[in-house]
């Protein structure tokens, strides 16, 4: 194309933001990304939109009716593009909301999915009556786990957090993330590269696990995963594979003392909670296991006091 088709085309882009309003974009945008058959195109539209123009919810919805300004038009076509390509929302605006807090996330990390959400508000309600508590998050990935707790748990609390990750690009995310936090925050968190439970002496008190727990298969048949990191996805022939080596790490590493003193979480596929509970039963004798439903009312989370 020459130079003066270049140019025509350069002002056909800006009338059209001069005369196309921010509800028309929303809407068009939305029914590309349903006609690809995404889950959520309405929701995805609107946080790229929002992501756009640098604005909140309530503040989109006030200036619907509004043209839509030079290259707004031209920016959301490239995200919708890049999500129709199979990139996550959060990786195309580069955050994720956990548990009310922004986390910075990118290809290194797991978008963390609202499921997490569940897992952190039961380590909460559990360290409640505690005074001092030392907690690992294993595979903190996004530090969405560790830095949750950290942000939320009472302030008088005496809580150290140790999270660790096999990938070194994951963990620098998670320091990232953890800096936009107040001094309290950071003084409760240390993040640590190994695998598992490998790096930590113990003893400690609670044990957090979002591991990957996926099988090839599901991993293949799901396009969706295909922009995220696969060594955050896949858990082996049957996606247990390093569920059952942290489980059998547990009783080198959980302080002695019996049910009041700790605990372990961790965040499964539903169809995996059955034999996860039944294996901390054999390795931890006593232990009381408990099953955490998600919010479709599916089993999500097994936990062992």
């Amino acid at each position: 194309m020459n130079r003066e088709g270049l140019v025509q085309d350069d002002h056909v882009s800006r009338d059209r933001d001069r005369t196309t309003t921010l509800h028309t974009l929303l809407h068009d945008s939305t029914a590309r990304l349903a006609a690809a058959g995404l889950a959520t195109p309405r929701l995805d539209a609107e946080v790229l939109l929002r992501h756009v123009l640098g604005i909140d919810r309530a503040r989109l919805f006030l200036r619907l009716p509004e043209p839509a300004g030079e290259g707004v038009g031209e920016a959301l076509d490239v995200l919708v593009g890049r999500r129709l390509a199979g990139e996550p929302v959060a990786y195309l605006t580069g955050t994720r909301e956990v548990m009310g807090l922004p986390f910075h996330v990118d290809p290194d990390v797991l978008v963390p999915r609202p499921e997490t959400e569940l897992l952190v508000e039961w380590a909460l309600e559990w360290l409640k009556p505690r005074e001092r508590a030392t907690v690992v998050d294993i595979g903190t990935g996004s530090g969405a786990i560790a830095i949750g707790l950290a942000a939320l748990a009472r302030a008088d609390l005496a809580l150290t957090i140790i999270a660790t990750d096999i990938s070194a690009a994951a963990l620098s995310t998670a320091r990232r993330n953890a800096l936009q936090h107040d001094p309290l925050v950071r003084s409760r968190l240390s993040f640590v590269q190994g695998s598992l439970l490998q790096p930590i002496a113990g003893p400690v008190d609670l044990v957090l696990a979002n591991l990957p727990y996926l099988t090839p298969a599901q991993i293949a048949e799901n396009p969706d995963l295909d922009a995220e990191p696969s060594l955050a996805l896949d858990g082996g022939g049957d996606g247990l594979d390093l569920v059952r080596l942290l489980i059998a790490d547990l009783p080198r590493t959980l302080v002695a003392g019996g049910a009041a003193r700790c605990a372990a979480g961790f965040e499964l596929d539903p169809s995996q909670t059955d034999a996860v509970a039944d294996l901390l039963r054999v390795t931890l004798p006593g232990a009381r296991v408990r099953t955490i439903h998600d919010l479709a009312g599916l089993p999500r989370h097994i936990v062992a006091y």
